[in-house]
């Protein structure tokens, strides 16, 4: 049991505070026989000291307070080879991320010459989505990096309280991620780390990458891999391994962003966790990946097919740059958008419906009779929303995704096969253009009620459309509801010819 006055002069030895501050912490507690508890409580209620300072202070500690201008507050995060402080500039009053490289590093001279180069080449970095390195440091036996505090958490505190993202969400983290990486790698900068653990997550919702090529600095210097502390490390030596490519594949940071937007999604990591190093290393590990509609099996196609190829063992077959993730995850991204569930009220009968947002928005309202409706689309997930929501208002559901089968259908049968023709540009684009004007040239066809159905890129096509009263072009997005309206409107047509 530390006196106040014994505890005061740890305080003083370690220069955490001065003999104003000191004396006006007496001056408040009124005498120098008050405990050491009450002499905390005052010091760490006015801010003077943290309760890390504290607890480093009673421990007997005379050293980790300061690293050169900068006094540690707290410390928010342990690695493989650093400790990272929120601490603070002595002079300027800046808070900042202090990252420290661990006493046991500290001691071998390729180590910390490593860890030097590296920060140095990280303080070379400056976009949105990589945590920036100010400074690079040494203060006595020790090295530190200096980086803008962060509020926030990593993206991996992030999924373990969230346990899966929604996937607008993961895709948004995860272009933010490629874009910083992809600037990276125009400069010849790979990562060598990349986990959901190095990704930061403000307050505001940013990503930001932080220890690029921090792991591969230690990594150059080990002579066996199995014996590398960092698990990741031996995740990048597995993969190059199993997929025959020299050491340092730029490729490889292109897989592990695969694992983290897997991981995103499903709240599962794709690479079976475990501490044996030669099982880390086994080929199988990366072989025996559970595919990821097994986790989630109404993810949208196209999102399953980037998470893929982005995980494709053979290298060559793999996104060869972040860029391209990101460019195909903006695609994914808008056509998500449209498949995006919302609740709409239009009126009583719908009010909390859900509907699926793919260019249209909401539901059909009941349907009593029977009618056919053929759709022409090539894009499976329009395919499977309308199939889903006309059957269950009352309507028969044909789709084809070839315009000139779509219309050789209707000559080949005695019976025309559907009451309405819907053409849609989504994916068809100007076949599906061309199909509509034909539906409405060829004799056995021409009286058929027919939409075509224009994606938002595609609008300027209106004028090209052959219309008449029974075939319509019908602009997305629309609400289902409207769009049911102008097939009954079609078909009412129809019935009073």
């Amino acid at each position: 049991m530390l006196t106040a006055e014994q505890f005061a002069q740890r305080v003083t030895d370690a220069s955490l505070l001065d003999d104003r501050q000191l004396e006006s912490i007496w001056s408040d507690l009124g005498s120098r026989e008050a405990t050491s508890e009450e002499f905390i409580q005052l010091a760490v209620r006015r801010e003077l000291l943290t309760n890390y300072q504290v607890e480093k202070l009673i421990r007997g500690d005379r050293t980790g307070f300061f690293y050169g201008d900068y006094q540690t507050l707290y410390l928010v995060g342990t690695g493989t080879f650093a400790r990272v402080y929120r601490a603070v500039q002595r002079d300027e009053g800046a808070v900042v991320a202090l990252k420290v490289l661990r006493n046991r590093y500290s001691s071998d001279p390729e180590e910390t010459k490593s860890f030097l180069r590296e920060g140095r080449m990280g303080k070379t970095l400056r976009h949105p989505n990589i945590v920036p390195i100010h400074e690079v440091g040494t203060f006595r036996q020790s090295f530190y990096l200096v980086m803008e505090f962060i509020e926030g958490r990593n993206l991996r505190e992030f999924v373990k309280v969230r346990k899966k993202l929604d996937p607008p969400e993961a895709i948004g983290v995860t272009i933010q991620i490629a874009d910083g990486l992809d600037y990276a790698f125009q400069r010849g900068i790979t990562h060598r780390d990349m986990k959901l653990s190095n990704v930061l997550v403000s307050s505001k919702g940013v990503a930001q990458l932080v220890d690029f090529g921090l792991a591969a600095a230690s990594e150059k210097q080990s002579v066996k891999v199995e014996d590398h502390p960092n698990p990741r490390a031996i995740d990048y030596a597995g993969l190059e391994r199993a997929t025959g490519v020299r050491k340092e594949d730029k490729r490889s940071d292109i897989y592990f962003l695969g694992c983290m937007l897997y991981h995103m999604l499903t709240g599962h990591a794709p690479l079976h966790e475990t501490k044996h190093r030669i099982q880390r290393l086994s080929v199988s590990r990366f072989q025996e990946v559970v595919p990821i509609a097994h986790h989630e099996p109404n993810l949208p196609q196209h999102l399953v097919m980037v998470v893929k190829k982005a995980m494709q063992l053979n290298p060559n077959s793999r996104y060869q740059s972040p860029g391209e993730i990101r460019e195909d995850l903006k695609i994914a991204a808008q056509k998500l958008q449209r498949l995006t569930i919302a609740t709409e009220d239009e009126d009583p009968q719908e009010a909390g419906t859900s509907s699926v947002e793919l260019g249209l928005v909401g539901s059909f309202p009941g349907q009593a009779a029977t009618d056919t409706v053929m759709l022409v689309e090539s894009d499976t997930e329009l395919q499977d929303l309308m199939r889903e929501k006309m059957k269950k208002r009352g309507f028969r559901v044909l789709v084809t995704s070839d315009p000139t089968r779509a219309i050789g259908r209707f000559e080949t049968s005695n019976e025309s096969p559907a009451n309405c023709v819907i053409f849609s540009t989504r994916e068809l684009a100007r076949e599906a253009l061309k199909g509509f004007n034909l539906f409405g040239e060829l004799k056995r066809t021409r009286k058929v009620p027919a939409i075509l159905l224009l994606d938002e890129e595609h609008s300027a096509w209106a004028e090209q459309a052959k219309t008449s009263p029974h075939r319509t072009v019908v602009q997305m997005p629309i609400k289902l509801s409207q769009l049911k309206a102008h097939i009954d409107e079609l078909l009412a047509l129809t019935v009073d010819q």
